[in-house]
């Protein structure tokens, strides 16, 4: 934990993303993570699990490798070797890999994929300094609704990672992150900005994550 606030852009922060791509593959763990005594997908996410042999993965949907591959399960995904190359050159801090088998839909072995991991800390979301907007209702009959708009934390949990979480699920990358996904066309991926991002003032007990209305998509 930080002893004083880092100074914060948020608009220059975003949230790391799945944008339900239906081109890419799309991987399925073929033994279930949570089947597997004293492990659950969220520390592998964090690096905080690693397990002895390699998880292996296999398409389950999609038609083409890319350099990040989602999985079913919304905390694990897989990038190339390519990718992996490109944070270790720019020195991006905050994330850590672990060993896995990646296979197409014939069964063919891609090589050069690791399982991913955000290690940067996790930031506790701090929505009354989000905007509350009144939306209205989605269909006849149903009732308006509220949003939050703007995702803020508590700078002071931030150890100034280049990736990092906000709450449970939420990963945070900053600009200089984006900027090279950018120049590198690191595709498969959504970037929101923090400003931008919005979700269900009824869903933020427990946290459950909407999808948003504005965002940039490459």
């Amino acid at each position: 934990m930080m002893s004083s606030p880092i100074s914060v852009e948020y608009s220059k922060l975003y949230r790391l993303s799945d944008p339900f791509a239906t081109r890419p593959f799309r991987l399925r763990d073929r033994l279930p993570i949570g089947a597997l005594p004293g492990a659950r997908s969220h520390l592998l996410a964090q690096g905080k699990f690693v397990f002895d042999e390699p998880i292996q993965f296999d398409a389950a949907s999609g038609g083409h490798a890319t350099d990040v591959l989602r999985s079913q399960d919304p905390l694990l995904f897989c990038v190339s070797g390519r990718l992996i190359r490109l944070l270790e050159e720019n020195e991006i801090t905050g994330w850590s890999t672990y060993a896995v088998e990646v296979y197409d839909r014939q069964g063919a072995f891609l090589p050069d994929y690791h399982g991913f991991a955000i290690t940067g800390t996790v930031c506790e979301p701090d929505y009354s300094r989000s905007a509350v907007i009144d939306k209205p209702p989605r269909f006849p009959g149903a009732e308006g609704y509220q949003i939050y708009k703007g995702l803020y934390f508590d700078e002071s949990q931030w150890d100034g990672s280049d990736m990092f979480w906000v709450g449970m699920g939420k990963r945070v990358i900053v600009d200089r992150v984006y900027r090279l996904f950018r120049k590198h066309k690191i595709r498969n991926t959504l970037f929101t900005p923090l400003t931008e991002y919005e979700i269900n003032v009824s869903n933020t007990r427990p946290l459950n994550v909407l999808p948003i209305t504005r965002f940039l998509k490459f």
